[in-house]
């Protein structure tokens, strides 16, 4: 497993986004790290964006395992590459509509009562400030992936485009940041608790606070869009990669848990 001393690298700031707190993050040689902070955040990412390569997901960000040395201690972490090329900049969804409205966007959806509509009005308006189409397709597939996966952090600071400062134009971003998924918060999901109580705990966002309300609001708007094709085996053989940085007890729930999630959305496979 690679040790990655970062003890020279200046610590990027706290941006205060999650209602969770920030994980410690680092930039160094065209590659992000970032450190588990609430659990088990790093290997929620990884497994993932290895899940995604067998899914239909067109741009996700492939995460690494990794062992970050810093201020004399070693934590568990992960390394994934630079998305942003020279001149581009993260525009998240909520910077994108204070600069043009004057309000961040969670209070706009804050005043608007329907999931389906949150998500209509949240769609037309970065479409019409960007130029880009197929917005609704690919927040519905975001949701579709919270969903499966047990993301309680997609807030308006999670959602973003990437702008290039030259040109003006607009991209859509990769899927990234899905670190506190799969109940990786041990605070709110302690491992001697029940997986099918925490599973009934995880909350969404940010257009309802459930999570099939939110896929269902956006699939009626713009159709289902997530397929995935990998089974139970892929799932244990992908977590090999982590398996010495983890307890077996973090193993098995982790499997225990996207065994669930498979079991409960079929629609998504095959």
């Amino acid at each position: 497993m690679n040790i990655i001393n970062l003890d020279a690298v200046e610590r990027e700031p706290l941006q205060g986004h999650t209602s969770k707190g920030d994980q410690p993050k680092w930039q160094m040689g065209g590659k992000w790290y970032k450190a588990d902070h609430m659990g088990y955040e790093a290997l929620a990412e990884v497994l993932i964006s290895q899940l995604l390569k067998q899914s239909n997901v067109p741009d996700f960000v492939e995460y690494e395992p990794v062992r970050i040395q810093y201020q004399g201690k070693e934590i568990n972490g992960c390394a994934s590459k630079n998305f942003r090329g020279k001149d581009e900049m993260l525009v998240t969804f909520e910077r994108l509509h204070r600069a043009y409205k004057g309000q961040g966007l969670a209070a706009a959806l804050g005043r608007i009562n329907e999931p389906r509509e949150r998500i209509r009005y949240t769609v037309d308006f970065v479409e019409q400030m960007t130029g880009l189409t197929g917005v609704g397709e690919y927040l519905t597939l975001l949701l579709e992936l919270d969903s499966f996966f047990l993301n309680e952090d997609r807030h308006t600071n999670n959602l973003a485009v990437i702008r290039n400062e030259k040109t003006k134009e607009f991209r859509l971003c990769p899927i990234f940041d899905n670190g506190l998924s799969l109940l990786s918060d041990l605070n709110d999901y302690p491992l001697d608790m029940d997986v099918y109580d925490c599973v009934r705990r995880v909350r969404a966002k940010p257009f309802d606070m459930d999570f099939d309300a939110q896929v269902e609001a956006a699939e009626a708007l713009y159709g289902m869009h997530l397929k995935f094709s990998f089974t139970r085996y892929d799932v244990s053989k992908m977590l090999d990669a982590v398996r010495e940085l983890y307890s077996s007890t973090v193993i098995a729930r982790v499997e225990q848990t996207v065994y669930e999630q498979m079991r409960k959305y079929p629609v998504y496979f095959g």
